[in-house]
């Protein structure tokens, strides 16, 4: 296969240094002021086109807000969705309870149940666990965390650390391509790479770019964009994309079929506007 570039970055969709990201709030708590009058529910409801809508007719007719809402479905076609929101009622009409009953006599709506805030006026799902992407469980790491154990685990053991930071990303992307496969059914280059980059946003990892591929050579350039790793270490003078680097190596050792490394060129943890990972041959 010849080689195969992409787009420039101007024209791939993708942010662009300086750009406004578009963050989602995954969180499903909030900490409430003592004025605020909100309240959650969890709902069961079946699949039909004006679920939607009746739903929002009912919360404006009663002078609800619907501050947040997220629905699940486990099954890509179970004919019904469960879904947690958080109301605010502060110029409703009804109790969260009356409302509630309302609800609950809805053709369409299979259960209902009322979450409240809690004495520390905490609102928060306590329906939802575990969590899944597909039929995986995953877990969330907060910013707090994540800095807390890459940054720990470089001031414990230093250089010996970075290296542990790259074997880990190393194994993580080597098991993933046959993570893709089993996903796709696909053993071909271009639909894995989608897939990755797809995962790799969805879950928060970074913007991930193929600025060209060359499977005859061995050889790729991938461009990073907000990528969680070099994000935390701004500041110095040197690269900081070790977990990341591996990710690449150990995802393009198996897409290109011979042992490659991984090169960070670029880093913004160095202050440029993107970090970039150029692949080839040991």
């Amino acid at each position: 296969m010849g080689s195969r570039g992409s787009k420039g970055s101007e024209d791939s969709g993708l942010p662009q240094p300086g750009e406004r990201l578009n963050p989602l709030n995954i969180g499903r708590l909030i900490v409430l002021d003592e004025c605020d009058k909100w309240c959650g529910v969890v709902m069961e409801v079946d699949f039909r086109k004006d679920v939607v809508k009746r739903l929002g007719e009912i919360a404006e007719n009663l002078g609800i807000v619907i501050r947040f809402i997220q629905v699940s479905m486990v099954k890509p076609k179970e004919p019904f969705a469960r879904a947690v929101a958080f109301l605010d009622f502060s110029s409703a009409i009804v109790t969260p309870e009356e409302a509630l009953e309302l609800v609950s006599k809805q053709e369409f709506v299979r259960s209902v149940r009322l979450i409240l805030p809690t004495g520390n006026r905490v609102l928060s799902d306590d329906y939802f666990f575990p969590l899944v992407v597909g039929r995986e469980r995953v877990v969330i790491f907060r910013r707090t965390v994540y800095e807390a154990l890459f940054k720990g685990i470089r001031e414990r053991f230093g250089t010996a650390g970075e290296v542990m930071l790259y074997y880990v990303g190393f194994n993580i992307g080597y098991q993933a391509y046959s993570d893709y496969v089993s996903t796709t059914g696909s053993d071909k280059p271009e639909t894995l790479v989608e897939l990755a980059k797809t995962f790799l946003r969805t879950m928060g990892w970074g913007v991930f770019e193929i600025v060209k591929m060359d499977l005859e050579k061995g050889e790729a350039q991938v461009r990073v964009y907000n990528g969680f790793e070099c994000e935390i270490g701004g500041g110095g003078e040197a690269s900081y994309g070790h977990f990341s680097r591996g990710l690449v190596a150990g995802f393009f050792t198996r897409l290109l079929d011979r042992d490659v490394k991984a090169v960070e060129t670029m880093c913004i943890a160095k202050g440029d506007p993107w970090c970039e990972f150029t692949i080839g041959e040991l």
